[in-house]
């Protein structure tokens, strides 16, 4: 993947570009907020690796701006502290995926391998499972030729899950992409928000309870 990597600490950015260069990948590096986001704006990346704390305007500031300017390449965050708002808050802004610091260099490859196969074409307008069709541009939801009426944070919840049918999203996960929590009493209304949506989906069911893992959406078999 063409990946551009804004990160200000100049030793740590080498050990990135020198990992993902081994791994066959092709990258850039800048070590400014104001620069990644003139290079992202004019290049067409596959991905940037995108550090928070930056000096000048920080990784929110430049996730915010890419996302109005529709720069739809992957993003991967840096966040030094690794708390749940730095988290939530990327992901809000558009992030793909986060990584905490410090972090082994293997991992920050494979996570960037899994998001090179995640999202290998562009993304999609619409979003389906069987016969569930959720319209992204509309925020508009059918089940055949049914329209379903859905709330903000159930049309959220919904989207989390058809982004990646089949795989399992712990009640936490979901807290934190949906709630922007992870307290155990606010995984209850993860519960609450499921058993919603499978009534207003309807029969064959499509949301799916992994026990001890959490929920999946998927094809009725």
């Amino acid at each position: 993947m063409h990946i551009l990597v804004v990160e200000d600490e100049v030793r740590l950015a080498r050990h990135i570009s020198r990992a993902l260069t081994t791994a066959g990948h092709d990258a850039i590096v800048v070590h400014e907020g104001e620069v990644g986001l003139r290079e992202a704006q004019r290049t067409d990346f596959d991905l940037i690796i995108l550090d928070i704390m930056l000096p000048g305007i920080d990784g929110f500031e430049v996730l915010k701006q890419l996302r109005k300017s529709r720069v739809d390449s992957r993003v991967l965050i840096l966040t030094a502290r690794g708390e749940l708002t730095d988290r939530v808050s990327g992901l809000g802004l558009g992030a793909d995926d986060y990584l905490a610091k410090p972090f082994a260099m293997q991992e920050l490859v494979a996570r960037v391998g899994a998001l090179g196969r995640r999202y290998a074409e562009k993304p999609a307008v619409k979003l389906q499972v069987a016969d569930l069709t959720l319209d992204l541009t509309e925020n508009q939801l059918h089940r055949g030729e049914r329209g379903i009426e859905l709330s903000a944070r159930e049309l959220t919840l919904l989207r989390v899950l058809m982004r990646e049918p089949g795989r399992i999203f712990s009640r936490t996960e979901l807290c934190e992409r949906v709630w922007e929590r992870e307290h155990e009493y606010d995984m209850k209304l993860v519960e609450v928000f499921i058993s919603r949506l499978r009534k207003k989906i309807g029969d064959p069911p499509l949301i799916q309870t992994v026990r001890h893992l959490g929920y999946c959406i998927r094809e009725a078999t």
